[in-house]
């Protein structure tokens, strides 16, 4: 018994030098894992513009439902990092059906999802408006998708 007990110190002492000894990481967003994922979906290209207004470290992932690949099914096919301070972000979409999740990085370097996700107040001609905060109504961050001008039309 007392060989057993030994024997279970010393791998108990291995196991937490080797955990002590391993490079610490920030964990990787994933935003397949968040309950609320907003979609939006257009059959022409498309522009979107994320907007953070300070406070927290947020990240944007958009992704698209394909049965076979990883992560439950979703394949993140666009991100955007903010800063904590107050910034912007955008990019252009292929047409099809997108999953739309922003993650707030916590104080201990953890990826949360967020508390408050809603669809609302769409500008005239967007495809879709969603707010994010952590924990209540509000919108420290949103994510605005437009319908992309067509190839060669003019700016007025």
């Amino acid at each position: 018994m007392k060989l057993g007990g030994l024997l279970l110190a010393a791998c108990c002492g291995i196991g937490l030098v080797g955990a002590v000894a391993m490079p610490v990481r920030a964990a990787e967003a994933r935003p397949w894992l968040c309950r609320d994922k907003a979609v939006f979906s257009s059959d022409s290209a498309m522009t979107y513009r994320v907007v953070s207004h300070g406070g927290s470290r947020w990240e944007l992932l958009l992704m698209q439902f394909e049965p076979d690949s990883a992560h439950d099914g979703y394949e993140v096919v666009a991100s955007q990092e903010l800063p904590a301070s107050a910034g912007q972000a955008g990019g252009t979409l292929a047409p099809g059906r997108y999953f739309a999740v922003a993650m707030y990085r916590s104080g201990g370097g953890h990826w949360i999802c967020p508390g408050y996700v809603k669809d609302s107040d769409r500008p005239t001609g967007a495809v879709s408006r969603i707010c994010y905060g952590e924990d209540s109504p509000g919108c420290p961050v949103a994510l605005t998708v437009l319908r992309a001008a067509p190839a060669g039309a003019a700016l007025h």
